[in-house]
């Protein structure tokens, strides 16, 4: 609806998302804009952002639908190359023999037939998809775990990778059509970065505090594609706003620390460590509205889509506190609307460290 807004009254903007994820505002915003630009901490969101966004020619989607052909009819007898290995501990808990063996077969299979580029991005991508149901890990939970109740059987390595892939071709059918290809990446940190051009619009949907540890849900997928081992997701994870081990930096600014103390202050008194964890999410809030400030033209947009949190039986009120924030760095309160959650993907109860959230807040900020 915004993009849609935007692009109405312009013949082409540039548009921002600096907590882009594996690219929903990206995906959306190739259709409108002139340029998409985004900035990612996790590589396997950024690799599936890039390959769920680029432009595919029919030549090019026929050369996909090849290798996808010839992958399946080699990989039985391929022979692995132990060096694509996942380097992640204990990697083998979460799968059967059998299932490793042909999960490491068709690696090698992708490999052996593309260089690195376009062709094995999108591969890997459809081929980090079949990783869940090929382990042993349930599927109803977003973060891995092996029922001892409820015994699962993992698929096949090659009938998922069959039925998958070609779901990845029906996604980019109609790219070509796309104003804007891929992403132009400009950073890692989402609350320090600068931008390669000035931006007319920024949309994002940042972590919620106390944030579910989404370097966690995707361990599997990211160490059999090759983004990430034991080290590399703990820098992730230590990297993502919401995460409460950022708690322990140390906080500079007292009006943030003013305003974390007006809107929710009791809850310093009932937890101070997740009083600290929330307190340092704003205070990366603060950077990242800096940031995006700067990255805007005057007059640009800044749209902000989140939800309040609940914390020890405190209302923390983010939208609110948020506003307050960019209001003081010299942003203007525009535009706001909230609208109910009905599809929520998972129905885990987050206990006392947040609930279900049911509303979505979005703040319109411009920058005079």
């Amino acid at each position: 609806m915004i993009l849609e807004d935007y692009s109405s009254a312009s013949k082409g903007i540039k548009v921002l998302d600096p907590f882009m994820g594996s690219g929903t505002t990206a995906i959306e915003a190739v259709r409108y804009a002139s340029s998409v630009h985004g900035v990612e901490v996790d590589p396997y969101a950024r690799l599936i952002a890039t390959v769920a966004t680029r432009k595919y020619s029919s030549d090019e989607i026929k050369e996909i639908q090849f290798l996808i052909s010839e992958i399946k009819k080699r990989a039985i007898g391929q022979k692995p190359n132990k060096a694509l290995n996942p380097e992640l501990a204990n990697i083998d808990y979460w799968f059967g023999e059998e299932n490793f063996a042909d999960l490491l077969k068709l690696k090698s299979t992708i490999f052996d037939l593309t260089d690195a580029g376009k062709f094995r991005d999108f591969l890997l991508a459809a081929f980090g998809d079949i990783i869940r149901a090929c382990s042993k890990a349930e599927r109803q939970s977003l973060k891995p775990y092996i029922s001892k109740k409820y015994e699962k059987k993992p698929k096949p390595v090659l009938d998922e990778f069959s039925r998958i892939a070609p779901k990845y071709i029906d996604a980019v059918l109609q790219s070509s059509s796309h104003k804007f290809d891929g992403i132009v990446w400009e950073g890692w940190d989402a609350t320090d970065f600068n931008v390669s051009t000035s931006i007319d619009l920024a949309i994002t949907s940042p972590p919620y505090i106390n944030a579910m540890d989404y370097t966690r849900c995707i361990k599997l997928e990211s160490a059999w594609i090759g983004t990430a081992d034991d080290k590399a997701i703990r820098a992730v994870r230590n990297a993502q706003l919401g995460e409460s081990i950022r708690r322990h930096r140390a906080i500079g600014d007292e009006f943030v620390s003013s305003i974390a103390r007006k809107h929710f202050g009791e809850l310093e008194t009932i937890d101070e460590s997740r009083f600290k964890t929330a307190l340092v999410f704003f205070d990366d809030m603060k950077r990242n509205l800096q940031s995006v400030y700067r990255a805007l033209k005057s007059g640009g947009s800044y749209y902000i889509i989140i939800g309040n949190s609940k914390i020890r039986g405190i209302e923390v009120p983010t939208h609110q506190v948020v506003a307050e924030i960019a209001n003081e760095l010299g942003y203007k309160w525009e535009k706001y609307f909230l609208y109910r959650i009905k599809d929520h993907r998972t129905s885990i109860p987050r206990g006392d460290r947040g609930g279900k959230i049911e509303f979505e807040h979005v703040l319109g900020l411009v920058k005079p």
